[in-house]
C-alpha cells in the first residue's frame, strides 16, 4: 500500500510539472479493433473511448471500455425453469506516453495500466462470478494529424493480464499475454 501511495504522489508531481510547462490540449478518441472477429467475444466487443490529455511533453490518456451481454432461455416445457445469464465487462486504463513530433506525424511510446472487472450472473443457481484483473501494457504507436484538431493512427499494446483468486484450500493464478493492434481516431478541442 505504501508503494502504491508513493507511485500516486510521483505521478501527481509528474503531471503537475507537465501541465505547467506547455499548453494542455484535451480530446476524445475512439478505437476500432483490428483483430479478426474470431478473437472477439461472441456478442461483439467492447470498443474503447479515449480521453487524451496532450501536454506537449507527455500524452496522458485514460481509456474506458464497457460491454454487457444477456442470454435468456425460455423453455416451452413447464417442467423446466427458464434461465438467464448476464455478463458485464468494465476496463479502466490510463496511458502515460512520451510523444515525438515530426511534421504532421506524432509517434509515442509508454505504458498503459489499470484494471478489468468482469461480472457473470447465472440466475438459475445463485452462482455468480466476479473477477478483477490487473493489466500492464507497454505501448507504441503513431498518429497522423489531418488538421490541428483531428488525427488518426495505430498502436500496438503488448498486454499482460494477471489474476489471483484465493479459495479456502487453494489459490488460482492466471496470466494472459497478448499483442493487441488498434486503429484510433482522436479529436482535440
Amino acid at each position: 500500500m505504501k508503494k502504491m501511495s508513493i507511485c500516486i504522489i510521483m505521478l501527481g508531481m509528474l503531471l503537475s510539472v507537465s501541465f505547467g510547462q506547455e499548453q494542455t490540449k484535451l480530446g476524445l478518441g475512439f478505437e476500432f479493433h483490428t483483430f479478426p472477429s474470431i478473437f472477439l467475444h461472441e456478442d461483439g466487443t467492447s470498443l474503447g473511448i479515449y480521453m487524451p490529455i496532450n501536454t506537449g511533453s507527455l500524452l496522458i490518456e485514460p481509456l474506458i471500455m464497457y460491454s454487457s451481454s444477456e442470454t435468456e432461455v425460455d423453455y416451452d416445457d413447464y417442467t423446466l425453469d427458464d434461465s438467464k445469464y448476464t455478463e458485464s465487462d468494465l476496463t479502466l486504463l490510463i496511458g502515460i506516453l512520451k510523444p515525438t513530433v515530426r511534421g504532421k506525424i506524432r509517434s509515442y511510446f509508454g505504458i498503459r495500466f489499470g484494471k478489468q472487472y468482469i461480472v457473470q450472473d447465472y440466475d438459475d443457481n445463485d452462482w455468480d462470478v466476479e473477477n478483477e484483473y490487473l493489466i500492464i501494457a507497454p505501448t507504441i504507436g503513431a498518429e497522423y494529424y489531418i488538421s490541428d484538431n483531428f488525427s488518426f493512427g495505430g498502436e500496438g499494446m503488448y498486454t499482460m493480464v494477471t489474476n489471483e483468486e484465493e479459495e479456502d484450500t487453494y489459490t488460482t493464478s492466471s496470466k494472459v499475454h497478448m499483442l493487441i493492434p488498434r486503429f484510433i481516431v482522436r479529436f482535440y478541442f
